[in-house]
């Protein structure tokens, strides 16, 4: 540990950025092969599979119960041990799956793998490094948690090459690809993750520990605070945020932002692909460009989270988001696509940093990963509903459009939601560790 810190200060950079480092890489190969890369393998299943759009979009949505179910005890499993063994664990477990995606032949074995697959997701994929990240960063943990999230949709823009992947070598190959990928990059790299600055003689934020002379020269937050107890803030137990209202408001409004996550990672290829009738490489190659465009929006927002109200600029985000929704629904052509993707995806990029940022403002860092677990818990309608619903629709109506709409107007309403939430206004726990 006195080897890591002294490592940090000789190369005059924060050990927290290389976390965030670390993450967007592992972020990267996550939402390419299972995040977005679900709508890419998405029409060569159907094919193969012989099975409904709604059956199929079920793989996702009933895989996420098995995410959602575990994403409490994920969370408190990190918050108690730390992120890097879980992470380890959850990494090689990804890897086995890809591995078995390959082999299947049935409509329940893709079920079982996805249930498998979303087990290992949830803590070999971004809650460990996003409760690090929390606990590494205050004032900038919006700044942190938006370059964290870019990952994902730098991920994004590698789809057309996955599609490429699977049009030259087949799905089946692409996925043993994967799972290779997983181990080579992501084993080592979660080797470089701990949980708290503390526990290697640092602050968060990169903030030199309370000495008396430093003391009569600034009114650092960071003040007469023990070295291992880091920088106060609130800090509330699961119990407590259980019984506030902006905990239920917070749960509303992600349960209905997980819809659109369906849209964005699993309808939009298929959308183009069938009801605009481009073909499958330039569809992936339209969502590469979607995702690019994501990036800013998870850097930008995510910085002004930090300097503005939280709160306000997420409400904001899901108007815009339901703006792009209903222009991407209006989609007469191809020629309509900067049009949605200007509006749609800086919005949803920017809405993942700021709903990850604002669980540490109103709650704080000791508990961050058992409560952020929670929330994911009570999204599961949204995230269960959304792909099934998508999916229903078009098999009953023959296009996604409706679909598209109506999540666009739930998106509004979860705007109002989130405008009811405010920070519980609870004096601060100095707990001991």
């Amino acid at each position: 540990m006195k080897t890591l810190k002294r490592h940090a200060t000789d190369v005059h950079v924060f050990y927290g950025w290389w976390i965030v480092a670390s993450g967007v890489v592992l972020a990267a190969l996550q939402s390419v092969f299972y995040v977005y890369g679900f709508g890419v393998f998405y029409m060569p299943l159907l094919k193969e599979l012989n099975t409904n759009r709604a059956a199929l979009g079920g793989v996702i949505g009933l895989s996420r119960i098995q995410g959602g179910l575990l994403a409490p005890a994920a969370g408190w499993l990190i918050d108690k041990y730390g992120p890097r063994r879980l992470l380890a664990f959850g990494i090689l477990a990804m890897g086995v799956c890809f591995f078995v995606f390959s082999r299947i032949t049935t409509l329940w074995m893709l079920y079982a793998v996805f249930f498998a697959l979303a087990a290992a997701a949830s803590i070999g994929g971004g809650q460990p490094i996003t409760v690090a990240v929390a606990n590494w960063f205050i004032r900038k943990r919006g700044l942190a948690m938006g370059i964290l999230m870019s990952g994902f949709g730098l991920g994004g823009t590698f789809l057309w090459a996955l599609a490429w992947l699977i049009e030259t070598f087949g799905w089946r190959t692409s996925a043993v690809i994967g799972g290779l990928l997983f181990w080579i990059i992501g084993l080592p790299l979660a080797k470089l993750i701990h949980h708290r600055p503390e526990q290697v003689g640092m602050l968060p934020d990169g903030a030199q520990p309370y000495t008396q002379n430093a003391a009569t020269q600034t009114n650092s937050p960071y003040e007469e605070t023990p070295l291992d107890q880091g920088p106060l803030e609130p800090e509330l137990t699961p119990r407590e945020a259980l019984r506030t209202r902006s905990f239920w408001m917070l749960a509303i409004a992600y349960g209905v932002w997980a819809t659109v996550v369906a849209v964005s990672s699993v309808y939009q290829i298929p959308f183009l692909n069938e009801e605009l009738n481009i073909p499958l490489v330039t569809a992936a190659f339209v969502v590469s460009c979607y995702s690019l465009v994501s990036i800013p929006g998870r850097i930008v927002f995510g910085w002004l989270g930090d300097v503005t109200d939280i709160r306000n600029l997420l409400v904001g985000v899901f108007f815009l988001q339901a703006l792009g929704l209903l222009a991407l629904s209006l989609m007469p052509n191809l020629s309509w696509t900067p049009l949605y993707i200007l509006v749609l995806a800086p919005a949803y990029g920017g809405s993942i940093p700021l709903r990850m940022s604002i669980v540490g403002y109103f709650y704080g860092r000791r508990n961050y990963g058992t409560i952020n677990g929670l929330l994911q818990f009570v999204d599961l309608p949204g995230t269960v509903g959304g792909p099934i619903f998508v999916g229903w629709v078009f098999d009953s109506f023959g296009s996604y459009r409706p679909g598209f709409q109506v999540i666009a107007l739930l998106m509004a309403l979860g705007a109002f939601t989130l405008i009811l939430a405010r920070r519980p206004q609870t004096p601060v726990f100095e707990r001991n560790n």
